[in-house]
């Protein structure tokens, strides 16, 4: 062999070249970039293949927002090697809502994602609410006071379980989600989120039977921030007035007057609400300080995010 194919008949070592492919990897991520959004939502044909492709077009170098729910093709393997192998080091909000074939293994390599500050595990059944706990408490963003959202319904969670995560986020939590939970108690979520009460703006508790007509007052009190709240399916809740009341009374002492509560969004789909309940407490509250949806009349006007 001569001229110039001689440079390519020279084997390169094993170790060299990993080498290389880390240098190069370190190489390209480039914080001045700024950051977008992607989102993969139910795309049925995703697989270990898009994912490689993804990597290799060097596409989270400029993710902060990856929503790859519903693609059933995602594997604790694809988590783990692929997103959170560093290929991904921006990432700032993930949802993996309904890949039901995570289990808390892929769930724990999430700790590989330094910026993480909000995830989406709802629907995952394989996943456990002791994953999600021992994720949140172990990841750097908790330790920095910024993993601040955290929806996971439908995993079976309890007291203990929910008084675990809000202690592990206390200062710090915005958004949580722990609906489809049989096992939560209506005192539970009364003591346990009071915990969080100065940060706390968006809460899911849908098919949760331990949210009752007690609790939703009481939550109404203890949680001024509140501005979602999702209560599909709670069929024990026919009133919104004792919750409204309740914003009410904490917004006086907050402000030492009788004042309007804060405005208060609210999905109460199959809860016990009726049309009339409804129209019974916006006339005894400002209509500005509550939107209620009981019907989205098929226009998404339930959408929040």
């Amino acid at each position: 062999v001569t001229g110039r194919d001689a440079r390519a008949a020279i084997p390169r070592k094993k170790g060299s070249e990993s080498r290389s492919k880390k240098r190069q990897k370190t190489a390209s991520v480039d914080e001045s970039l700024p950051l977008g959004s992607l989102s993969m939502h139910n795309f049925a044909a995703g697989s270990v293949r898009t994912f490689r492709s993804m990597e290799k077009a060097n596409v989270g170098s400029c993710l902060g927002t990856l929503d790859i729910s519903g693609v059933h093709g995602l594997t604790d393997s694809i988590l783990s090697n692929v997103i959170c192998g560093g290929s991904f080091p921006r990432l700032r909000r993930l949802s993996v809502k309904n890949c039901r074939k995570l289990t808390g293994k892929g769930i724990a390599s999430l700790v590989n994602l330094p910026k993480l500050c909000a995830l989406d595990v709802g629907g995952c059944f394989n996943v456990h609410p002791n994953d999600v706990v021992a994720l949140v408490q172990s990841h750097p963003s908790t330790k920095k006071g910024k993993f601040n959202e955290i929806y996971a319904s439908g995993l079976g969670w309890t007291d203990v379980a929910l008084e675990e995560i809000v202690d592990s986020t206390m200062g710090f939590l915005r958004g949580l989600s722990v609906g489809f939970s049989p096992y939560i108690s209506g005192p539970g979520l009364i003591l346990i989120l009071s915990k969080v009460a100065s940060t706390l703006d968006r809460l899911a508790v849908p098919f949760c039977t331990g949210m009752d007509e007690a609790a939703a007052a009481a939550l109404g009190k203890k949680l001024p921030k509140l501005a979602v709240l999702d209560i599909r399916g709670c069929n024990k809740v026919y009133s919104l007035s004792g919750m409204m009341e309740g914003r009410v009374a904490a917004q006086s002492q907050d402000d030492g007057h009788g004042a309007t509560a804060r405005h208060l969004f609210v999905l109460a789909r199959y809860s016990g609400i009726s049309n009339n309940s409804l129209e019974e407490t916006l006339r005894l509250y400002e209509s500005d300080s509550l939107t209620c949806i009981l019907d989205g009349g098929g226009i998404g006007e339930g959408l929040r995010r």
